[in-house]
């Protein structure tokens, strides 16, 4: 945010001299852990793991300054077989360390490619409802991304995965360069939803959802195309240059202004 030094409702985000407000997508990053599936114990091929689906629910909005509390844990495990790989469903819930007023519900899906065979536990969310194909976009926004954004955006989120970093890593994951990280690409499609439906209103976003289907590269130009279904905005982000679908099944929930 604040590429435009002219944009003033996004001011508010980046300049401690107004009132300041924190971004909603900002929750996924708050208490994260360290990388533990790189743990040897856990057995995971981790080099190897791709963050598949984000979902988030504010039960009240990001509070400016605060000391979070964090509880995770591994909610399901759905295995698609040997040579398939497994889906891993990692849930955390967020506290205000000092009131206990729970702030947000997180639930992140790991698509962990070479593990499949491990086997099943608990039971997965539903899915998240597939958007229409026809029908035009009722607001386009594009964002350009720096060639550091991976290396900017892993040391303010703590998101250490080196897959965003070395490119050794990145290519034995099956890429020819680092790759961006997904929740870097849900914040472009939040910052694009606050800027057409809720300008200097952070606190009308309630939820938001999305599935990750190809990787963003830095220096992409990320377009978000949203379509209006009354208090739900359903999106897609583009990666514009390759043409290449990059978030899929977006929404994200607002209350009423």
């Amino acid at each position: 945010m604040g590429d435009d030094p002219l944009d003033e409702d996004e001011l508010p985000y980046v300049y401690e001299g107004r009132d300041q407000r924190a971004v909603p997508s900002m929750s996924v990053t708050l208490g994260w852990p360290p990388l533990w599936i790189a743990e040897p114990e856990t057995g995971i091929a981790w080099t190897k793991a791709l963050h598949g689906e984000q979902r988030l629910t504010l039960h009240h909005p990001v509070p400016v300054s605060a000391s979070i509390r964090a509880e995770h844990r591994i909610s399901a495990i759905e295995d698609k077989g040997p040579m398939r790989g497994a889906l891993l469903y990692f849930d955390t819930e967020l506290f205000d360390a000092t009131s206990g007023e729970r702030l947000a519900t997180l639930q992140a899906t790991e698509f962990l490619r070479g593990d499949g065979g491990c086997g099943n536990y608990g039971l997965p969310p539903a899915a998240i409802a597939p958007i229409g194909r026809d029908g035009r976009p009722s607001a386009s926004i594009a964002y350009r991304t720096p060639h550091q954004a991976a290396l900017l955006y892993r040391l303010v989120s703590r998101d250490y995965m080196p897959i965003h970093a070395d490119p050794t890593i990145a290519r034995e994951a099956g890429f020819d360069r680092p790759i961006s990280h997904g929740l870097n690409t849900l914040g472009l499609a939040c910052r694009a939803i606050l800027k057409r439906y809720a300008p200097g209103r952070p606190e009308l976003i309630n939820a938001m959802a999305v599935r990750f289907v190809a990787p963003a590269f830095p220096g992409d130009t990320v377009r978000i195309d949203m379509f209006e279904e009354g208090n739900v905005i359903r999106f897609r982000a583009w990666a514009a240059e390759r043409h290449t679908m990059v978030i899929d099944r977006g929404e994200c929930r607002l209350t009423a202004a």
